[in-house]
């Protein structure tokens, strides 16, 4: 296992930062995002609220008033999914009359992602993975271990990263729910990079690990930045990373790892999402959304 700066594995790529196509207020601490339904969707930690997007005119032109602490969104099963770390639970929220429903998942849920017939939710404190009935609402608990966080669908499984001193990964089968480990090395692996064929994962705050979903063996790990959040693949083939402290984001190779350079993003550069033929990189230190054209 390799680490290294990425700035040294590569020539860095020359060209011009992506351009900013709008800045969109939502409301405060904006966090995770989806794109679905025809619009662009922004959990608001801070104020409390689900904002669509629309990503015609770059205006929201709704909101669904939930409580402050929703964190995480995800899409499927012809709703939207909603964690709130403060509340504890997951609400499902529909997007054309804006009606919820929740129920109880467990101590401070961190991600939501819906797949593989369930909605899955990792409760940091409780320390479990939490599967939902998309229809009943009905959960079904998973013990992890200590801090399950980010999750990610690939190669048929789930995957469950962990916070704090853990330096290993989860497998799940999802038919099973058989749990796995996968060592990675470095301590709290925690978020997923979206739309990648291998698996991205941020950790020890500024890390990125390359691990292989079919052989589960790490490829590589590079370092780079200081407190890297939540990556997506950009329609340019290209990796972002936002950079939450430095109020960045990094551009990255995923074919060979190589740094291509970073561009000035809003405070808290949290969360970036591939959607509309844009970038959409959320301000968790702020209150809006960043659209860029990659």
């Amino acid at each position: 296992m390799k680490l290294a700066l990425l700035g040294l594995l590569a020539p860095l790529a020359a060209g011009s930062a992506p351009h900013l196509v709008a800045r969109i207020p939502t409301g405060s601490s904006p966090g995770g995002a989806v794109s679905a339904f025809g619009g662009v969707w922004i959990a608001n930690d801070g104020a409390g609220t689900l904002a669509r997007v629309d990503p015609g005119t770059n205006r929201v032109t709704r909101r669904v008033r939930l409580r402050p602490g929703v964190f995480s969104v995800a899409r499927g099963f012809g709703a939207l999914w909603v964690v709130n770390y403060k509340t504890n639970r997951l609400t499902r929220v529909d997007p054309r009359t804006g009606r919820v429903r929740s129920v109880r998942v467990g101590a401070v849920p961190f991600d939501v992602l819906a797949a593989y017939g369930r909605v899955w939710v990792t409760a940091w404190e409780a320390g479990r993975l939490v599967a939902v009935d998309p229809s009943s609402l009905r959960p079904r608990s998973i013990r992890l271990g200590a801090r399950p966080s980010g999750l990610r669908a690939a190669s048929g499984a789930l995957w469950i990263g962990f916070g704090r001193s853990a330096t290993a990964i989860a497998r799940l089968d999802p038919r099973t729910l058989r749990v796995e480990r996968i060592p990675v090395g470095v301590r709290s692996p925690s978020w997923f990079v979206a739309g990648t064929r291998d698996l991205w994962i941020q950790a020890a705050d500024h890390v990125l690990v390359r691990v292989d979903p079919d052989t589960r063996q790490v490829k590589a790990t590079f370092s780079f930045g200081r407190t890297l959040a939540r990556g997506a693949a950009a329609p340019d083939g290209t990796m972002w990373i936002p950079d939450k402290e430095q109020n960045l984001v990094y551009r990255v190779d995923p074919r060979s790892g190589a740094l291509l350079g970073s561009f000035q993003a809003g405070p808290g550069a949290f969360f970036a999402l591939a959607a509309h033929g844009s970038m959409w990189v959320t301000s968790y230190a702020g209150d809006d959304v960043w659209r860029f054209s990659p």
